[in-house]
């Protein structure tokens, strides 16, 4: 048998065996010791007992004593840029999610002139061209307002995204054709909450999926939701009517707010679980937006902000950075904002209501770093009384149970054989602490291995 230190690429005929493991496969919380998992190509083709399990001759073997492996975890809201293989990142963002463990993403706007890049990078990670986790992605956003709401959803099926992604400024108008011309055709949509529209709405029209914690925000406000107002002034106007509203709570600690609004939030939350509707976690936003307004050394001392865009800290030290720019003069709202999710997220949890791993990375205008980020978004859980085992539900068996509502099929996100050979080798316990999945021996992503000598390698600047 060959040893395999490394390899991107796999032959059609070619075996890997992961031999005496200690399997998490995710399909309930427990694990399996000793035992042996046989990938060939892009599947799990065996799983069983390293004292059973034969093999095959010239077969790929990769020892996993002492190791424990997990199926690979899913960002399930992030954004592309069409300058992500330029020189305007350090390093590849696609090469920074594998070495964190992420081993399929979901596109929730392409950022760049057209969408169409991210098709054809979709095709070239499929065949092994270029190195990433398996993608998944909308086409433009449908920002709203738009001349034909119709043949905008028609153009994302022909054109052969994968979702549609639905921003806030669409009217009800907009939103009510585009979601009938959505379900006329089969395509799975997500997006924001429409000023216009609010939950209610969103829910009566059978939007699939909500893509914040933090659109449920606006539930909690009473504001004219028929005014005709730009982007940017959108969200002024709401900062301002959210701050004169909430005012007497700002600086108030969690345990006041939630006196205030416990009532209203399990109502919200219930009619979520009612529609059995998921939704996107995202807090790494809302927490790092407070950094960036009341942690400013905490913020520019994070080691990974080395594989931040380029420009990005430049701007941020200017103060001319996004959310410095949006939150001027509101900075104290944006903590009560981040505790009101805080809150919504433990209800959501305590409701049922199917929470996916989440962290809005790779715009390159947030100070979010791709890959390193989901390890921000599973400490928030924990911290917010999810287990171990809960936490990265949320970034496996829930990430794939969405995506087969979306495609029909439940591909990946728990270590069974016919799923995609999507895995993480790592040096610990898992179910003992999540911080153990930094702990990476390797990452296989759809079959291909790379080792972690591979990926530190990847992701190491040049200076």
């Amino acid at each position: 048998m060959l040893i395999a230190l490394f390899f991107g690429s796999c032959s059609k005929d070619e075996i890997t065996a992961f031999r005496n493991v200690n399997l998490v496969p995710m399909t309930d919380e427990r694990i399996f010791k000793n035992q042996t998992v046989l990938v060939k190509e892009k599947r799990i083709i065996e799983i069983g007992s390293s004292n059973e399990v034969v093999i095959p001759e010239n077969s790929k073997l990769i020892d996993g004593s002492g190791a424990y492996l997990m199926p690979g975890l899913s960002d399930m809201h992030m954004h592309t840029r069409d300058d992500w293989l330029s020189s305007a990142w350090p390093v590849s963002p696609f090469d920074l999610y594998l070495a964190n463990g992420v081993t399929t993403i979901r596109c929730f706007g392409p950022i760049g002139e057209s969408p169409n890049y991210i098709l054809i990078w979709r095709d070239a990670i499929n065949k092994g061209k270029i190195t990433g986790p398996t993608v998944i992605t909308c086409g433009s956003i449908l920002y709203g307002p738009v001349e034909d709401p119709q043949r905008f959803v028609r153009d994302q099926k022909d054109g052969g995204f994968d979702f549609l992604k639905i921003y806030s400024f669409v009217s009800k108008d907009e939103f009510h054709k585009a979601m009938r011309t959505a379900k006329q055709l089969g395509i799975y949509t997500a997006g924001h909450i429409p000023f216009s529209v609010g939950l209610d709405g969103v829910l009566s029209e059978g939007m699939n999926e909500i893509a914040h914690i933090e659109e449920l925000d606006f539930e909690f406000l009473d504001f004219d939701r028929t005014q005709k107002l730009g982007r940017v002034e959108w969200f002024r106007y709401i900062l301002h009517t959210a701050t004169q509203q909430h005012k007497m709570l700002l600086g108030t600690d969690i345990g006041d707010l939630e006196e205030r609004h416990g009532k209203n939030i399990s109502a919200t939350v219930d009619k979520l679980r009612i529609a059995n509707v998921p939704v996107c976690t995202t807090l790494t936003v809302g927490e790092g937006i407070v950094k960036k307004l009341h942690k400013t050394d905490a913020f520019l001392a994070r080691p990974e902000n080395k594989y931040l865009r380029k420009g990005y800290l430049d701007a941020f030290r200017k103060g001319k950075e996004k959310h410095q720019l949006i939150f001027k003069g509101y900075e104290d709202f944006a903590l009560f904002k981040y505790n009101l999710e805080v809150l919504l997220l433990k209800e959501l949890k305590k409701a049922g209501v199917r929470l996916l791993l989440s962290t809005d990375a790779g715009t390159g205008g947030m100070g979010i770093v791709p890959g390193f980020s989901i390890h921000d978004e599973l400490r928030i859980l924990l911290e917010n009384g999810f287990s171990p085992y809960e936490a990265i539900a949320a970034g496996t068996v829930n990430a794939s149970k969405v995506f087969q509502k979306m495609t029909g099929a439940d591909d990946f996100g728990t270590i069974e054989v016919g799923k995609r050979a999507d895995l993480l080798l790592i040096e610990a316990n898992p179910l003992d602490n999540v911080d153990n999945i930094k702990k990476l021996r390797g990452v296989m992503a759809a079959g291909r291995w790379y080792s972690k000598a591979t990926l530190q390698k990847r992701i190491t600047l040049k200076h």
